[in-house]
């Protein structure tokens, strides 16, 4: 997913939006997820291409605590369990 940069620290963006001024990242959780160092997101359905997995990004799945597993694939739009070839396991 894409990341941006606010007040020091680094977000994934959760859901494409149009900025607006008021809308800062860690007051629109819904939009953002503060990325910690070595942490990586949370697997979410696309929902479409502007959002998709692009190769190289990795995702925990199924959830936060789950494994993580890198995107093997551009524009991927599956999870891990619906199309396990478009994903590598990574730890």
């Amino acid at each position: 997913g894409q990341e941006i940069i606010g007040n020091g620290q680094t977000y994934v963006v959760l859901q494409s939006h149009t900025l607006q001024a008021d809308w800062f990242p860690e007051s629109t959780p819904s939009l953002y997820k503060l990325k910690a160092e070595g942490e990586w997101p949370e697997w979410v359905q696309p929902t479409g291409a502007q959002d998709a997995y692009m190769t190289g990004d990795k995702v925990h799945y199924p959830d936060s605590d789950g494994p993580v597993y890198e995107s093997a694939i551009d524009n991927n739009v599956w999870s891990p369990e619906a199309y396990p070839a478009a994903w590598q396991l990574v730890e």
